[in-house]
């Protein structure tokens, strides 16, 4: 594993790096372990984001459509809508301002040949949409905040 210490505004961080590839990275921070998308942008590589390793993802279901509520926060505030497994976004079925309950159906994403329904994780209004139809998905990548 390459260790690399960095100074991100005057505090100093110990990161190791697992695993490199070109769409995802396995790092470590001080001790705490991340799974990160990386997006190809050609020279450069962009993070996505990060999410802690250990958060649960949907696996795939052997029905051809499943409905999957990930998300992180608890409580009041913002909930962070995550994608539960790589895939394409196919149709966003709502948009910024919108108010959504619990369960709704906020958009379709494919992922290994199977659409999936990404539902609400709370009732409340639509904050941000990170995505719109035809991006590509890494596990973890928020993909709404529902306030």
């Amino acid at each position: 594993m390459k260790e690399l210490k960095l100074d991100i505004s005057g505090k100093e961080y110990t990161v190791g790096i697992e695993e490199f590839n070109a769409h995802k990275a396995v790092i470590s921070v001080d001790g705490r372990k991340y799974n990160v998308g990386l997006k190809d942008l050609g020279e450069e590589l962009k993070i996505e984001t990060v999410q802690k390793s250990g958060v649960s993802a949907a696996a795939a279901a052997p029905s051809q459509s499943q409905s999957v509520q990930v998300s992180s926060g608890s409580g009041s505030g913002s909930h962070e809508v995550l994608a539960p497994l790589p895939g394409l976004i196919l149709n966003v079925l709502v948009k910024t301002g919108d108010t959504v309950k619990s369960g709704q159906k906020i958009m379709i994403m494919e992922a290994m040949k199977m659409e999936n329904d990404i539902n609400a994780t709370r009732d409340g209004k639509i904050k941000m949409i990170n995505v719109k139809n035809g991006d590509n998905i890494s596990e973890g990548d928020i993909l709404a905040v529902i306030e």
